[in-house]
């Protein structure tokens, strides 16, 4: 036969109810240490969930700004080569003014500028063929085939080897970008393309023949296509800034909606130290009444028990 005693039994309660204060002092603690209120998803189910939710919307935001980072960049590549083009093709303009203010005072008249137009020629070339991270940014899809090639200086052929092709990027769930802006588009003539006799290659190719012949008529017809050529490229590179004005708008909108789902997610998972710290002081204290309640029901006990 058991011997139970109000002594006992209250010594059982005892236990158990310190072994639950231990506990909450443990997570407490913990939450103290870590910053983090839930501790195990058992702590809050709801907010584990809700904070899960906030996580992959976070990290899926992330990713969209990375995307939107990535396609800056491109953009900002062809505008900064554009910008370039349409330095050289006023330079051409000027070189053409001052040619033929030349034709009938300068020995050799208008062919002394035909050395300049070629070295001109030359950077057009290269900026056509720009490169962004190993890729040709002027290629349309077909990006690592180099755009322009050359038949020779000072005058020969410029071909286009890309395409019309546009290459997008997501940059959120509903919305997508054109990253590149295709060769043929950039740097074509008003009517038929990029290899016509109204490309800028075959127009600055004119204006060097023109030049090297003394053709004054020649020249001025060089540069009023080149003033179509120009107006061209001024369209082009303000597309590109709208859409990189558009990409910097997501982006702030993304940025804040990120820092929207982290405060809420701070809210809901991050440690209320004043709270916490009060909790666990007095956890301490029932740990220290129960401790010593226990011990005076151990002395009673045996003295019953003896």
């Amino acid at each position: 036969m058991s011997l139970r005693t109000p002594s006992t039994d209250y010594y059982r309660q005892a236990l158990l109810n310190l072994q639950n204060v231990q506990e909450q002092m443990a997570q407490n603690t913990q939450r103290l240490t870590s910053g983090n209120q839930i501790t195990s998803p058992g702590d809050n189910p709801t907010g584990t969930a809700t904070i899960l939710d906030f996580q992959n919307s976070i990290q899926a935001n992330t990713q969209f700004l990375a995307q939107a980072t990535a396609a800056n960049g491109l953009l900002q590549s062809a505008v900064d080569a554009i910008g370039a083009a349409i330095d050289e093709a006023n330079n051409l303009q000027v070189l053409a003014q001052s040619a033929l203010g030349a034709v009938n005072t300068t020995p050799g008249g208008m062919a002394n500028a035909a050395p300049q137009v070629e070295a001109i020629r030359a950077n057009l070339l290269t900026l056509a063929n720009t490169q962004f991270q190993g890729k040709y940014i002027f290629a349309g899809t077909a990006t690592t085939t180099q755009p322009f090639t050359d038949a020779g200086p000072p005058a020969g052929a410029v071909s286009y080897q890309g395409n019309p092709g546009i290459i997008s990027l997501g940059v959120s769930a509903t919305a997508m970008v054109a990253t590149n802006i295709p060769g043929s588009t950039v740097f074509s003539g008003v009517a038929n393309g990029v290899n016509s006799a109204t490309g800028l290659f075959q127009i600055v190719n004119n204006m060097h023949t023109a030049l090297s012949n003394n053709d004054a008529n020649g020249v001025k017809a060089a540069a009023a296509d080149l003033s179509n050529i120009m107006g061209n490229l001024y369209q082009q590179q303000a597309a590109i800034g709208g859409r990189q004005a558009g990409l910097n708008d997501l982006q702030t909108t993304i940025s804040g909606i990120n820092l929207s789902l982290q405060g809420m997610q701070s809210t809901i998972q991050a440690t209320n130290y004043p709270e916490t710290y009060t909790n666990l002081t007095n956890e301490q204290t029932q740990q220290s009444a129960i401790l010593s309640t226990m011990a005076k029901t151990n002395t009673n006990l045996f003295n019953y028990l003896g």
